[in-house]
């Protein structure tokens, strides 16, 4: 009968229990803190091993078209990430081709724990899985490149260099011949549509003439010549600052002599277009309003329409040479041209048009190293009115961008900020203005463009 009111008493009495509880529940939250940092640290290393092979992977479909290469090719790639950021060096990676469009990689690892050990878990396994499809959208690209005087010697190179390797990437995705497009289109005062686009319906070249005439002067005779040398001498090309070579000599003169010299006046086409007048001249349509051609006008070398041969690409950007002076709304007006169903070259598809259930996609590259020196007397390039040069750059990109074609501008070692603003304004968004102060960053900005629309997608 005794015992009864003692456990009773012992059930009453909390001092005990309260102790004993708040220790347990101590430890419990200690544990709970420890599996959260666990489970937080492979969640962390579990994220990032996906972005690796999802790059690692992208790398590899290079190599589609050659099995034997893809798991080399996707191994490099993901070490080269992968070891510079963890201390979990033991990953397991596998890259398979699932069949001639796709590739499927997975890659595996354990990840040891810390707290989790305590209570038997002293690893968790993380896994990543991707899938990368050849995508197979039709692109339609247009390279529009300045090529003006200011832009000789090291410029040139660099822009030749960036071009090429931006072609390159662009053809190494997988059946991308198949799926890509690229124009070139050249410019600096005019764009040479080509000599032999002369009797097109939507150009309007008024007829090569030739007047023989004679001037006759009276002027001393040289009769010897001696002390030849180069001199160099500065002066403005393109707007921008230059030095160029010249030969002088020494001359003797004799009497004067009245001398009498035939000549002939010639006024030919050498593939110059013109603009036609406002709006038209930032606009792609009513191509019955012929584009005018301008006579005894130099504009370089002739645009390359839309072409998926990477070797007549290449072999365009290699022939271009320098010359001139810049209107940046010539290059713009042809490169949206070369993308136009309806336009001069009618190689591009419609807009918006959708192929295979995925709609075409056209993009036009725009790089300039300076600012607008001239500005259009309609039909020709020959004004100095800066300011309607920018509004007329501005007006053809926001027709451009209306039609949902992706513009990138690129500022190569351009010195003015109102141009820059100006190629910023005129691009899809910031991400697609470059601002390139040297030949290496103008590489890095054609390789960032290429990438944004190489034709692959992360399917899974």
């Amino acid at each position: 009968m005794r015992i009864k009111p003692r456990l009773k008493s012992f059930a009453d009495n909390r001092n005990g229990n309260v102790a004993m509880m708040f220790a347990f529940s101590l430890g419990l939250m200690v544990m709970v803190a420890g599996l959260a940092i666990d489970y937080a640290r492979a969640y962390s290393i579990q994220s990032s091993m996906q972005a690796d092979l999802d790059a690692a992977v992208l790398g590899a479909a290079s190599k589609l078209s050659d099995p034997t290469e893809i798991q080399q090719t996707a191994l490099k790639f993901f070490n080269s990430n992968w070891t510079a950021k963890h201390d979990v060096q033991e990953v397991s990676i596998s890259v398979e081709k699932s069949d001639e469009t796709n590739l499927i990689g997975t890659a595996k690892a354990i990840v040891p724990t810390s707290i989790m050990g305590i209570v038997g878990y002293p690893e968790i396994n993380v896994s990543a899985r991707t899938q990368i499809e050849v995508a197979g959208n039709e692109i339609e690209l247009s390279l529009v490149l300045d090529t003006t005087a200011s832009m000789a010697g090291p410029k040139i190179d660099a822009l030749k260099t960036s071009a090429k390797a931006l072609i390159e990437d662009v053809f190494a995705a997988p059946d991308a011949a198949g799926h890509v497009k690229i124009a070139v289109v050249p410019f600096g005062q005019y764009v040479n549509v080509g000599l032999g686009n002369r009797n097109q319906s939507w150009m309007d070249v008024p007829p090569d003439t030739s007047t023989p005439r004679q001037s006759c002067v009276t002027q001393p005779d040289i009769t010897g010549t001696s002390n030849c040398r180069t001199e160099t001498y500065s002066g403005i090309c393109d707007g921008m600052p230059c030095s160029y070579p010249t030969t002088v000599c020494d001359y003797t003169y004799g009497p004067p002599v009245y001398r009498c010299t035939d000549y002939v006046d010639i006024y030919a086409w050498y593939g110059c277009a013109g603009s036609r007048n406002h709006p038209m001249d930032v606009e792609d349509g009513d191509w019955s309003t012929e584009v005018p051609g301008v006579l005894n006008a130099s504009c370089g070398s002739e645009i390359l329409p839309l072409t998926g041969t990477k070797e007549d690409l290449t072999a365009k950007i290699d022939s271009l040479t320098t010359s001139g002076d810049t209107y940046i709304p010539a290059g713009l007006f042809w490169g949206w041209g070369t993308l136009s169903k309806e336009g001069p070259f009618g190689e591009g598809m419609e807009y918006g048009e959708v192929v295979e259930g995925k709609p075409v996609r056209k993009i036009i590259v725009l790089m300039t190293d300076g600012f607008n020196t001239l500005s259009p007397t309609y039909p020709a390039h020959n004004g100095s009115d800066r300011v309607q040069a920018n509004e007329l750059t501005e007006e053809i990109c926001a027709n451009v961008r209306a039609k949902n074609i992706d513009l990138f501008t690129v500022a190569f070692e351009v010195p003015d900020s109102d141009t820059k603003n100006v190629l910023k304004r005129c691009a899809t968004s910031n991400d697609h203005f470059f601002d390139a102060e040297s030949p290496e960053e103008l590489s890095e900005a054609f390789k960032t463009i290429a990438a944004a629309f190489t034709p692959l997608r992360i399917a899974k």
